[in-house]
C-alpha cells in the first residue's frame, strides 16, 4: 500500500509541475513593454491613455497622424533616431523617459521617492507632486521649461524645430507600479493627451538581428519546455519505481574455486613440461623455507650457510645432505628428486616433536 501511495504522490507532483509550466503567464512580459501587466510593465499606461484618446504601439518613428510619441527605452539605431528627430522637427511632441537617450539633457543627480515639484511645462497643469521611483534629476538648459524640485528637474521641455522634446528622469514613473502614485497619472495624461481624442504612439525600438539579449534557449516555446519537463518527471518516476528491489536478494553464481591440490598438480605439470628442474627445485626450497622457518627458528631472509648449519643440526641430515637440500645446484631430474626427498626427511624429522633451534 505504501508503494502505491508513493507512486501516486509522484504522479500528482508531476501533474502539478506540468500544469505550472504549461500555464502561459500572459499577464507578465518584458520590462517597460506596453502589453505587460508586471510591476515594471506599461500596460496600465496604454489603457489610461486610451481612455482619453488613442494610443498606438509602433516600432520606429510614428507616422504623420500621431500628435505625441512616448519612448521609455531608447535603443534606436542611427536611421530610426534620425527619423524620430525629423518627426519631432515637423511638429510632433516626443516624451522621452530614458536618461541615456540622445534626446535627454545631462543628468544632474538622483532622486528616490516622491518629491514636490513646480511645473511650467505645457500639459502639466495640476501636477504638484511626482514619484519617479529610483529616478534621475536632469540639468535643464537655459530657457527650457521644467518640473523642478528643490534639488533639480524631473521633467525638462526643449524645442526641436516645430516640435518639442519632453525629457523625464526615468521610466519608472510610467510603469504599472508607480503610475497610480501621487500625480504620476496626471502628468502622463497631460503630456500624452494634450487635447481630447488626440492620437499618441508608444514607440518601441526595432532591435537589429543579433542585437537582442535573448539566447537560443529563449526561443524554445513554453509547450516544448513543458514536454521536456514532463519527460524529466517521467524519468524520475520510473527511476524511483525501479530503484527499490523487492523480495529476497537473488543469489548470484559464484566463481569456481580450484582446490589447492589441483593447483599444485597443475603447476607441477607445467614445470615438468618446461623441463626446468632448477625452477622446480627453487619452488620446493622456497615453500620449505616458509614452512620450516618457524620450527627451525630461522628468519625468512637467513643466509644460506646458516640454513645449512641449522638443517644439519636440527633436520636429521649430514652437512653434505643439508648443503644439497638447501643450496646445491639442480641440473637434472635426479638432482630434483634428491632435493625433494631430503626436504621430506626434514619435515618428517621435525614432525616428531623435536624442539626448534633458536638463532
Amino acid at each position: 500500500m505504501s508503494r502505491r501511495l508513493a507512486l501516486g504522490a509522484l504522479l500528482v507532483l508531476a501533474v502539478l509541475v506540468a500544469a505550472w509550466l504549461t500555464g502561459t503567464r500572459r499577464a507578465e512580459g518584458p520590462p517597460l513593454d506596453p502589453s505587460s501587466t508586471a510591476a515594471d510593465g506599461a500596460r496600465a499606461l496604454v489603457e489610461l491613455v486610451d481612455t482619453f484618446g488613442d494610443m498606438q504601439v509602433v516600432d520606429g518613428a510614428p507616422g504623420a497622424g500621431v500628435d505625441t510619441a512616448l519612448v521609455l527605452d531608447d535603443r534606436f539605431d542611427r536611421d530610426d533616431a534620425g527619423a524620430l528627430r525629423r518627426w519631432v522637427a515637423a511638429g510632433g511632441t516626443l516624451v522621452v523617459a530614458d536618461p541615456d537617450s540622445t534626446f535627454t539633457p545631462p543628468v544632474a543627480g538622483t532622486v528616490d521617492g516622491p518629491v514636490d515639484v513646480r511645473c511650467d511645462v505645457a500639459g502639466t497643469a495640476g501636477v504638484s507632486r511626482l514619484d519617479p521611483g529610483a529616478g534621475l534629476l536632469l540639468a535643464p538648459p537655459a530657457g527650457a521649461g521644467a518640473c523642478s524640485s528643490a534639488d533639480g528637474a524631473l521633467v525638462v521641455e526643449e524645442p526641436l524645430g516645430a516640435g518639442r522634446v519632453v525629457s523625464v528622469g526615468g521610466p519608472d514613473l510610467f510603469t504599472n507600479r508607480h503610475l497610480d502614485e501621487v500625480d504620476n497619472a496626471v502628468l502622463a495624461v497631460g503630456l500624452l493627451v494634450p487635447d481630447a481624442g488626440a492620437t499618441s504612439a508608444f514607440v518601441r525600438p526595432r532591435v537589429a538581428v543579433g542585437a537582442g539579449d535573448e539566447g537560443l534557449v529563449d526561443l524554445i516555446g513554453t509547450p516544448v519546455r513543458a514536454a521536456l519537463a514532463q519527460l524529466v518527471v517521467a524519468f524520475l518516476v520510473a527511476a524511483a519505481w525501479r530503484a527499490r528491489r523487492l523480495g529476497r536478494p537473488v543469489r548470484e553464481p559464484q566463481a569456481v574455486q580450484v582446490e589447492a591440490s589441483e593447483l599444485t598438480l597443475a603447476v607441477g605439470r607445467m614445470l615438468t613440461r618446461a623441463r626446468r628442474p632448477e625452477r622446480a627445485a627453487a619452488v620446493l626450497r622456497d615453500r620449505a623455507r616458509r614452512d620450516l622457518s618457524g620450527p627451525l627458528g630461522l628468519p625468512l631472509d637467513a643466509p644460506a650457510d646458516l640454513v645449512v648449519a641449522v638443517l644439519a643440526e636440527r633436520g636429521g641430515l649430514t652437512p653434505a645432505e643439508a648443503h644439497r637440500a638447501a643450496i646445491a645446484p639442480v641440473t637434472t631430474d635426479d638432482d630434483l628428486v634428491e632435493v625433494a626427498a631430503l626436504l621430506a626427511r626434514i619435515r618428517q624429522e621435525l614432525s616428531h616433536g623435536r624442539s626448534p633451534a633458536r638463532v
